[in-house]
């Protein structure tokens, strides 16, 4: 979107469309949001500062949250489905960690545009922008539950190994994906509201779906293969299992790089096409 002005009109504002076809509007969206990184990233930061302000312990509130799950689902599940507790509370807790991570990606993406209205209405942002601080913001309080995962692995004298290293650039690929997931979802969700409560809905479905209370053996050689279409297993795996001392599959790489480039195209297209309706729907 373009603004200049009219001289058969006198001073008057004409804005015209964005050129090019959706692909180059949405890249340059993107790398207008990437060179303003300074910005999103203090953005990010203050968010978290602000949402814990005046409280003791901070952000490590989301990490006791966490915790409580994690013992109480723990405990439950690992009686109901007959497994050693100690291996199975280390497995829900990187688990919860990763899928933790994914489900805010999307779920709390749906709330990113519609959060920065006025942001948007009073100033030339890229919206693309929201997504990356909203991406940050979510790494940011990943990085607390860290310390619940340290503490877990020594409570329970267990040592990942050097395959924990593999964790870096899964996490770092786990983040572009979150990218284009919150940028698609709150674009979807600032023209047609009624999917934000239907995404949170969909995303605790796809969490008892997806093995993270359990593991894809359980389902028998006949249905195993099942989750192996779930993309959303495949980025949970890529990063728990290094977490846990394995190395993930080849195939899980494949997917979760596939996954990007996928939805990644999907998003552009779409952002492009709408970016110039984006301030109407608010």
């Amino acid at each position: 979107m373009t603004i200049g002005l009219s001289p058969e009109r006198g001073a008057q504002v004409v804005v015209f469309p964005a050129s090019g076809n959706p692909f180059s509007v949405a890249l340059r969206d993107l790398s207008e949001a990437i060179r303003l990184a300074p910005i999103w990233l203090h953005s990010g930061w203050i968010d978290v500062v602000w949402r814990f302000r005046r409280t003791r312990i901070g952000p490590f509130w989301h990490t006791l949250s966490l915790a409580a799950f994690v013992l109480v689902m723990g405990t439950i599940w690992s009686i109901i489905l007959r497994q050693d507790p100690i291996h199975y509370f280390r497995y829900v807790t990187v688990s919860m960690m990763v899928w933790g991570l994914i489900s805010s990606f999307i779920t709390e993406g749906t709330g990113v545009l519609i959060a920065g209205q006025s942001t948007a209405l009073s100033m030339h942002y890229p919206y693309a922008a929201f997504a990356f601080a909203h991406v940050w913001r979510s790494l940011l309080l990943f990085g607390h539950h860290l310390v619940f995962y340290i503490f877990v692995m020594a409570g329970t004298l267990f040592s990942p190994g050097w395959p924990v290293v593999l964790a870096l650039p899964a996490l770092l690929l786990l983040a572009l994906n979150g990218v284009w997931m919150s940028l698609l979802a709150g674009v979807l969700c600032l023209r047609w509201r009624d999917l934000v409560p239907a995404t949170s809905s969909a995303m605790q479905i796809a969490m008892f779906v997806t093995p993270i209370f359990w593991s894809k053996e359980m389902l028998g050689p006949k249905f195993a293969f099942a989750a192996n279409y779930n993309p959303l297993y495949h980025l949970v795996l890529i990063i728990r299992d290094p977490l846990l001392g394995n190395l993930p599959p080849h195939e899980s790489w494949i997917w979760s790089a596939a996954t990007f480039v996928v939805g990644s195209m999907i998003t552009l297209l779409v952002y492009g096409r709408c970016r110039d309706r984006l301030p109407y729907w608010y």
